[in-house]
């Protein structure tokens, strides 16, 4: 080989590397943005064919922070994250960062909180609980947490999970009564449906739902080798954060995060009071009995204690909260002799550097002759 052609072949190779790095470092005036534009208000096309929207805009003001510019890629959601592996584009915005998803890509940082709710018919005794939903047939949108996160959680139980391309198809279902009801975004389900007339006899049933599935926010979606992308759009996000334009752009779509100032979960059929009440940001428990899985007594002091924890644990998890955010238990006691076997238990589900305040006392005689009973209240994340 001659001297000339190695030199021209070496220079080929070198400039080729050196284009898969500066485009990985968005050396190259553009960063491809996935979306799928057909969820308002996050991102859809106005009359004029126009995109618009929270994310059209934020994505806007990111690139104009980098300094690069915008290149929109329309697709269906459910395809993005292959489509963003065989390099079709750069990022996927926006998409919920969930363990699932992290081994298949990597994630910025949050751009803004979102929250998961079921919807149903108004005066519907419907729970997003497997318990309240067996039997019944859910919407989700096919490559969503949601769709992960109900076919994980509910459909093993019992619950029909019924999956759609278009949340257009999804709801025409729910109006024409064949779902029950539909686990969404709480924001685009209020835009798609609650909003509009065709929505008004629909609401949102039971609290917000809460699960590592679901995640707790949006953020953008890359390849997990493109860390030098990462790092520009985490430092960009930060910048408008810092100088008031991320606060901006969400206030003008989304409304407050701060929930109505009473919610109520129902105990169930013929129980006249509250499993839990939400008042702020404080979630307050009925007392609960330890009944085991077939609703029975558990046997001695120590098994109820455990029981009673294990549902518990359930319960703020269903609504937001967990056993780490208890702030304050009472426990009452049928008799004060099992004081050492309840507290033994009990200590056992906290850390112990976040035990919550607590109150002891007994009883002369509790509910079907229950040993122990444990009522507690508990901060709920904004």
């Amino acid at each position: 080989m001659s001297f000339s052609k190695f030199t021209s072949r070496y220079s080929l190779a070198l400039l080729a590397i050196g284009g898969l790095f500066s485009h990985s470092a968005l050396a190259f005036p553009e960063l491809r943005i996935g979306i799928e534009a057909d969820v308002p208000p996050f991102e859809s096309r106005n009359a004029q064919g126009q995109l618009v929207g929270l994310n059209i805009e934020m994505g806007t003001a990111l690139c104009e922070q980098m300094k690069v510019r915008c290149i929109w890629i329309d697709q269906p959601y459910a395809t993005n994250i292959e489509a963003l592996k065989a390099h079709k584009f750069d990022v996927i915005m926006p998409m919920t960062p969930t363990e699932q998803r992290k081994q298949q890509i990597g994630f910025t940082d949050v751009m803004y909180p979102l929250s998961s709710r079921l919807v149903a018919a108004k005066g519907s005794p419907l729970l997003p609980t497997v318990e309240s939903l067996k039997g019944k047939r859910i919407g989700v949108l096919k490559g969503t947490n949601r769709e992960a996160f109900a076919l994980s959680a509910w459909a093993s139980a019992g619950v029909v999970v019924q999956r759609f391309d278009l949340n257009s198809q999804l709801i025409e279902k729910l109006l024409a009564g064949e779902l029950d009801a539909t686990l969404q975004d709480s924001i685009e389900i209020t835009e798609a449906l609650l909003k509009t007339p065709a929505g008004s006899q629909f609401d949102f049933a039971g609290p917000t739902v809460t699960d590592p599935l679901l995640g707790s926010g949006v953020a953008m979606g890359i390849r997990k080798d493109d860390q030098a992308l990462k790092s520009r759009l985490n430092d960009a996000l930060a910048a408008l954060k810092a100088n008031g334009t991320q606060q901006a752009i969400t206030a003008r779509y989304l409304p407050t995060m701060q929930p109505a100032a009473l919610q109520f979960i129902p105990a169930g059929p013929g129980k006249p009071f509250a499993q839990a009440v939400r008042a702020g940001d404080f979630l307050y428990l009925s007392g609960l009995l330890g009944d085991d899985a077939n609703g029975k007594l558990a046997k001695g002091t120590g098994a109820q204690t455990a029981a009673i924890m294990d549902n518990m644990s359930t319960i703020l998890q269903n609504n937001g909260s967990s056993l780490d955010d208890v702030v304050k238990c009472t426990v009452i006691l049928a008799d004060i002799k099992d004081f050492a076997d309840m507290n033994t238990v009990y200590a056992g589900y906290f850390a112990a550097n976040r035990f919550p305040a607590r109150t002891t006392f007994q009883a002369a005689k509790l509910v079907a002759d229950a040993k122990v009973e444990i009522e507690c209240m508990a901060y709920v994340k904004p």
